[in-house]
């Protein structure tokens, strides 16, 4: 039988539902009343690919309350009080591949459950580390390839990303309220290709560009600094600075929306690599 979605978000719910199909495979439960995960609590959807709990008030998992969950590949656990994990609550979660959750909570996960977390390759954070500096559990997702986060500081310091040097990240996106990037704050990220940085209003041109001087000479997909660089004064890019973006070897560049004025004249003549 064909898998199934079910929506029983916005309900004031206060148990998981036994209506849907035994053969759902998305189960949309968001903005719900749930409090507590008990044991085994979803026997009844073992054929779950999709499970969407954020917003669900809760505030307890039991250490089974995943169990059967063997094909369940994207969870979203976003939004709950819940304020520290028991040790391998994701350990049933065996295909978890896309897992969106508080990056607060996430770094309570106990260390030595870390394994649980090995095969996931796309994470999303509505929140930032609170010290600057982000989990050591990165140091533990192998296969990380996707990070999209709304970063709670205002700055990105050089040691923000030191978890991460065994993590082969691709692609990196940061919402947030950003202002400085640290000079060496990328450096950490030696495979990503992909860096998106968009909205960030408060940024300034020579406290982000010379950030991008660790990625010269590097094959990269995509640098999108769209509206951007609007509230500091500095409306015009000199060609030094438009150099660290000259120096690597970009298939996209998106530009558009910024408070930028004007390019100096010599800027793209002294690209290293053109844009096609």
């Amino acid at each position: 039988m064909k898998g199934m979605r079910c929506d029983c978000s916005s309900r004031n719910l206060t148990f998981i539902p036994t209506e849907c199909p035994r053969n759902t495979s998305e189960l949309y439960l968001a903005n719900n009343d749930l409090d507590l995960l008990g044991k085994e609590t979803f026997t009844r959807y073992t054929q779950l690919s999709f499970l969407d709990i954020s917003d669900c008030n809760i505030t307890s998992i039991d250490q089974s309350a995943f169990n059967n969950l063997t094909q369940l590949k994207n969870l979203k656990f976003l939004n709950n009080p819940l304020k520290k994990f028991q040790s391998n609550v994701l350990a049933p979660l065996t295909e978890l591949r896309v897992l969106s959750i508080s990056h607060i909570l996430l770094s309570t996960y106990p260390r030595e459950s870390w394994s649980d977390v090995c095969r996931i390759t796309a994470l999303v954070c509505d929140d930032g580390p609170s010290n600057g500096t982000f989990s050591e559990i990165f140091s533990a997702m192998k296969n990380l390839n996707y990070f999209e986060v709304d970063y709670q500081s205002v700055v990105i310091h050089n040691f923000t990303f030191q978890s991460f040097k065994r993590t082969p990240l691709k692609q990196l996106n940061i919402n947030g309220h950003l202002r400085v990037i640290e000079i060496d704050a990328f450096a950490p990220l030696e495979l990503l290709s992909s860096l998106i940085i968009p909205n960030q209003n408060f940024l300034k041109l020579s406290k982000t560009l010379p950030a991008l001087h660790v990625f010269q000479n590097r094959q990269m997909n995509e640098l999108d600094l769209s509206n951007n660089f609007k509230n500091y004064g500095e409306y015009v890019i000199s060609a030094d600075l438009f150099a660290y973006i000259g120096n690597i070897c970009l298939k996209r560049l998106s530009w558009v929306g910024n408070g930028i004025r004007r390019i100096d004249a010599n800027a793209f003549q002294k690209m290293k690599y053109k844009l096609s």
